[in-house]
């Protein structure tokens, strides 16, 4: 196993960051942003939204605290946590399809991006396969 963090493990982390940093803009802004998924703001909606943002918040933290670790051990817990969620993310928005606008499917080829990005991230980290960068 691979003690230090790879650079495309880095990777994954500052494009999740990224990303995160986006989604976490965009929930917290319901009034703003739920017209672009197919809603019409109401406060309920508002508060479920902004949790959802909140939830965005601890991932994207997680993802600033990957691109400032020294070890794999001190991430590889946000890894696996990162792939449940994109997993189950993805699982519901699949479900619920008809409830969104067609901008839905941005967000759900970005959970397979991330999905994939952090899979290979963990296999590379694991000494399962060869690392893709050098």
């Amino acid at each position: 196993m691979a003690e230090e963090i790879l650079k495309f493990t880095k990777l994954t982390f500052i494009i999740h960051f990224i990303t995160g940093l986006i989604f976490t803009i965009l929930f917290w802004l319901p009034e703003i942003t739920a017209p672009l998924f197919g809603f019409t703001y109401t406060p309920g909606l508002g508060a479920v939204t902004m949790t959802l943002g909140a939830t965005f918040v601890g991932l994207t933290v997680g993802s600033l605290l990957g691109i400032l670790a020294k070890e794999w051990k001190e991430i590889k817990i946000v890894v696996l946590i990162e792939s449940f969620w994109l997993v189950a993310s993805f699982i519901s928005t699949t479900i619920n399809l008809s409830a969104y606008s067609a901008m839905v499917y941005v967000s759900m080829a970005l959970s397979i991006i991330l999905l994939v990005l952090f899979c290979l991230t963990f296999l590379q980290q694991e000494d399962k396969m060869k690392p893709l960068f050098k």
